[in-house]
């Protein structure tokens, strides 16, 4: 087994590398629909932000899997590492070898390394836990469980406009003067819900940031839909943003939903969630849409199975801290 960097400039490598994603994410999300290869090669390309590394496993020429590590600009201390292998090739070791190589080149900077995986039920996610993650010397820090929601099989959603708030929305971007307010509420999303043992703490979005990602999901022929509450004064205290999905086999996914703490308690969350999904509707009658929270987070899981949304897969969210950054 050989183990070499990939490169993000050579097309044939990232081609190679989307496609064993695809295979392997397949064999364990029966129904998973990829982003198509020109698109994910584009997110692997990127320049939002992200410091990425690919490493691939060769047998000879041939490439039986990879693992990357994506570490934010925003969040140096914390390093992302995902693993794909060929599914006739995995529980032979190939998996823990790019592990470990994904987390070696990582920048020193990481302190902790984090990895999320998808299931069908929460005993399969515990299975990959105990099978491959807790002897790598990662723990659960914390598990969410995604929902999904058939628009089209929806006849009515409920919308509750609170009284004193405006409610607006918006495709592939709000108006400009927003956008830095739209940023601070989009880095407080992770850090102001319940996320176990994960301690996010607030990563705001410029509006440079802002502008880059949006131009990112056009490139994809993607669609971003915001809603947002504007208070009197025309501020933002509410918002929400979908992402639909060039492929309409492929759901629609919410990127997150905040409300900012001193506008709580006025069903704020609920009413920009409906008015989303209501110009969802628009763009794509028939569409499906995902999202996911913290187990822990009562309020957004009240939210969503209200609108309609249904249990679908198991995610856990996995921590390790980084013992040698040299290691």
């Amino acid at each position: 087994m050989d183990l070499r960097p990939l490169d993000l400039a050579d097309d044939s490598a990232l081609a190679a590398a989307y496609r064993i994603e695809v295979e392997a994410t397949r064999h364990d999300r029966p129904g998973w629909v990829p982003l198509g290869e020109s698109a994910r090669m584009l997110a692997w390309r990127a320049d939002n932000g992200w410091l990425r590394s690919l490493v691939g496993a060769f047998e000879g020429h041939r490439l039986v899997g990879f693992a990357v590590s994506l570490t934010a600009d925003d969040t140096p201390d914390t390093a992302w590492i995902d693993v794909s292998v060929l599914p006739q090739r995995q529980r032979g070791g190939v998996g823990t070898l790019l592990a470990r190589a994904a987390e070696r080149s990582s920048p020193v900077s990481a302190s902790r390394f984090a990895a999320s995986a998808y299931r069908r039920s929460v005993d399969e996610a515990e299975t990959f836990v105990r099978g491959f993650a807790q002897p790598l010397g990662y723990a659960v820090a914390s598990t969410e469980t995604v929902v999904e929601l058939d628009l089209g099989s929806v006849h009515a959603i409920p919308v509750d406009q609170p009284g004193g708030y405006t409610v607006t929305t918006h495709l592939n971007g709000v108006p400009d003067h927003l956008r830095a307010q739209v940023g601070m509420l989009k880095g407080l999303v992770d850090a102001e819900a319940p996320n176990g043992t994960l301690q996010w703490q607030p990563t705001p979005v410029s509006a440079e940031e802002y502008a880059a990602e949006i131009g990112l999901w056009q490139q994809q022929d993607r669609t971003a839909i915001e809603s947002i509450a504007l208070d009197g004064d025309g501020g933002v205290v509410a918002w929400t943003c979908l992402v639909t999905a060039a492929d309409p086999r492929r759901p629609a996914q919410i990127q997150g939903t905040l409300v900012l703490d001193q506008h709580r308690g006025r069903r704020l969350g609920a009413a920009v969630k409906a008015a989303n999904l209501l110009a969802a509707r628009v763009q794509a009658p028939d569409a499906r849409v995902r999202t996911s929270s913290d187990d822990r987070n009562v309020w957004m899981r009240a939210i969503n199975e209200q609108l309609g949304f249904v249990p679908v897969e198991s995610e856990v969210v996995l921590l390790k801290q980084r013992q040698d950054p040299n290691a």
